[in-house]
């Protein structure tokens, strides 16, 4: 099944099924200084979970949605944050002042080098519980452990360590103080880093960990 996808000026998206509240994002998926594989895990986790997609289609080097506001990212920053909003739009989950409604889950896929923690390493960062509930942390951090040492045990797990993620993950919970009000205290985002030899080999693996994450939010903090 080929995912069909809206583009825009710096990305692309899927908004989903319209019936899982989480959306997963590639922002530094286009070359050069590309997170290689990264668009792969998204495009895999759309089709298999029916949640919302996110991929950059342009260079980090030209504007880096991953940021704060600057010269160079501003047009793509609005955009992304547009998009995230039609996809909470089309969800129907947030109030007439953009307050989500219900918890919603976002993952943003990177990449780092095997050299960091070895070939088979998952970093999550969330500025240290910033970008986060500190109930949905706790059960991410319990849920991908426990997912990672069933499905492949060699997989080593860390939290807010080395990549702990810019502050921008935490502006679309608590706002930006220029202007962007962010969506209030039940939106949840992780920073996800995947070694090299992971998102190069072994994507069918994440993949389905991640699944299964989603699919877990899902029913653990969405449903009724």
């Amino acid at each position: 099944m080929t995912l069909k996808f809206i583009h825009g000026n710096y990305l692309k998206y899927n908004k989903g099924t319209g019936f899982i509240s989480c959306h997963v994002d590639a922002l530094h998926a286009e070359p050069p200084a590309a997170d290689l594989f990264t668009d792969k895990v998204v495009e895999n986790l759309v089709k298999k979970t029916g949640c919302a997609g996110i991929v950059s289609t342009v260079s980090r080097t030209i504007a880096d949605l991953n940021r704060n506001l600057n010269e160079t990212n501003h047009e793509g920053i609005h955009e992304y944050r547009r998009t995230i909003q039609e996809i909470v739009k089309y969800l129907k989950i947030a109030d007439s002042n953009n307050r989500l409604l219900t918890p919603y889950l976002h993952l943003s896929f990177h990449g780092m080098k095997d050299t960091h923690y070895g070939p088979y390493a998952i970093e999550v960062g969330t500025l240290y519980g910033q970008s986060c509930s500190k109930e949905v942390k706790d059960w991410f951090q319990q849920a991908l452990t426990k997912k990672s040492e069933d499905s492949f045990p060699k997989i080593h797990v860390i939290f807010d360590n080395k990549f702990v993620g810019n502050e921008s993950i935490a502006f679309h919970r608590q706002g930006d103080n220029s202007g962007y009000l962010g969506y209030s205290h039940n939106f949840n985002t992780f920073q996800i880093e995947l070694s090299r030899t992971l998102r190069s080999k072994h994507r069918t693996t994440i993949t389905n960990i991640f699944s299964e994450i989603i699919d877990d939010f899902q029913q653990t903090f969405v449903a009724t």
